[in-house]
């Protein structure tokens, strides 16, 4: 079974490397914690939010449906 890392979109994934580079804590505690994980529903509203923040992911035109499954982060 993939991590939710192994998963993540790949727009998402080089925008958290980029910030990575940037930043010494919040990207890559996002990345280690998407490494632990193999399921969306594993994942904290805090994760979700640092997620969505440090992958530089607009969610204001997100439902609530995109928010429970988390299909436009991650590849099935």
């Amino acid at each position: 079974m993939q991590t939710l890392y192994q998963r993540l979109k790949p727009e998402i994934k080089a925008n958290l490397k980029q910030n990575a580079q940037k930043y010494s804590h919040g990207p890559r505690q996002v990345i280690a914690e998407l490494h632990r994980f193999n399921s969306y529903s594993d994942l904290t509203i805090s994760m979700v939010r640092d997620l969505l923040m440090w992958g530089d992911v607009n969610e204001f035109d997100w439902d609530r449906v995109d928010f429970k499954y988390g299909d436009k982060l991650f590849n099935n």
